[in-house]
């Protein structure tokens, strides 16, 4: 497995318990029984509480913890009535929680440093996503299995604005190459045929987009050399976020929420072929492609793979040195280039951990041997 999910605590399990007793006096809260194993289980409250939970795009398989948790009655066990919308785009992610018009939100790291460094006090509960969202990749007919190879070529990117233009300009520097002297870059689009198109025609020698968009060309057939630098592949993607104004009023309610996510995690992990079924039922359109769901379905697990250091921690933790990392990049340049002020992104404040035990605080043999019946 690539986390470890960690069974209950029995001095954790008290408090818990002891928890929803109190809950339960209050009015709140769902009963709380004795299992034969001596174990706390629970039922579903009486009074959920409703959450709204934003996600950046409908790719149901990139979302599949999410999901899971819907589908399979974890956001119900812990009590939470969750309603999932869509934003598109991390940045506009960022300023829907701010603004207080979803409680959770789960944008990209760079918009989450950018929100941060704006004056926005945000909290990342936990960690889902740790590799690099972009891609760096080349067409092998190209022969190209470097980037000193790519100098005086062009460079395909998704579009003018795109994301990856700042890192891509970053790592092309790091061999000493520097755009509009050694190189060029050229919108192409976002994976489709037109993007397909440049790279075959030789518009383009070499493309970077999200990590979905360039998969979507090998599952069209075009086989790539990837290019991106060890260096560069664990900085921070996507997880949940909230301000620190909501996360000081609600810890309780997050750290339940992420439980319900990392039982969603963990069902997914060791149920993929049900997973992939979930997904086709949340999103059919997108399994009409096989190849390309399939190519997805890989891109995802990557991108939730912690780094090998990691080894051994539990589901959800933080991974430091990659935000390090990412806010030296992104200092680097002017502000109309996009750089942000790293020294006011403070880590230790948006990086929580305080929950990272709690969410993880389940039975994970009685998740992962739930079946989803559709």
């Amino acid at each position: 497995m690539n986390r470890l999910f960690r069974q209950r605590s029995p001095l954790l399990v008290l408090a818990l318990a002891l928890a929803l007793m109190v809950a339960a006096c209050d009015g709140g809260g769902g009963a709380t029984t004795t299992g034969g194993d001596g174990g706390t289980t629970t039922s579903a409250p009486q009074e959920m509480t409703p959450l709204t939970v934003a996600l950046t795009n409908q790719r149901a398989i990139q979302y599949a913890e999410f999901y899971a948790a819907d589908a399979l009655g974890f956001f119900e066990e812990e009590g939470l009535d969750v309603e999932i919308v869509i934003v598109s785009g991390s940045s506009a992610t960022v300023q829907q929680i701010v603004a207080g018009n979803v409680d959770i939100g789960n944008p990209s790291g760079p918009a989450i440093a950018q929100g941060f460094a704006q004056g926005n006090c945000l909290k990342q509960l936990f960690t889902i996503s740790y590799k690099n969202v972009f891609g760096l990749a080349t067409p092998q007919a190209t022969g190209i299995d470097s980037l000193e190879g790519l100098s005086g070529g062009v460079i395909g990117v998704s579009e003018p604005g795109g994301g990856e233009i700042p890192l891509i300009r970053a790592i092309m520097a790091s061999v000493g190459l520097e755009e509009g002297t050694d190189y060029q870059l050229l919108p192409i689009g976002e994976g489709g045929a037109v993007t397909f198109q440049a790279l075959e025609n030789g518009d383009a020698q070499a493309y970077s987009s999200s990590i979905f968009d360039v998969a979507s060309l090998e599952a069209a057939g075009m086989p790539l050399t990837q290019l991106m630098p060890e260096e560069f592949q664990y900085f921070q993607a996507t997880s949940p976020v909230v301000t620190c104004e909501y996360y000081d009023a609600n810890t309780d309610l997050l750290a339940r929420f992420g439980r319900a996510i990392a039982k969603g995690a963990a069902w997914v992990e060791a149920n993929q072929d049900q997973a992939k079924q979930l997904t086709r039922d949340v999103e059919p359109e997108l399994w009409e492609d096989e190849a390309l769901a399939e190519a997805f379905w890989v891109a995802s697990a990557d991108l939730n793979t912690p780094p090998a250091v990691m080894e051994g921690e539990p589901w959800g933790t933080h991974y430091r040195d990659g935000w390090e990392l990412y806010l030296e990049f992104a200092s680097q340049g002017t502000e109309e280039e996009g750089a942000i002020d790293a020294d006011a992104v403070d880590l230790d404040v948006l990086l929580e951990d305080e929950l990272i035990p709690l969410i993880n605080d389940f039975d994970l043999d009685a998740v992962t041997s739930r079946a989803y019946e559709g």
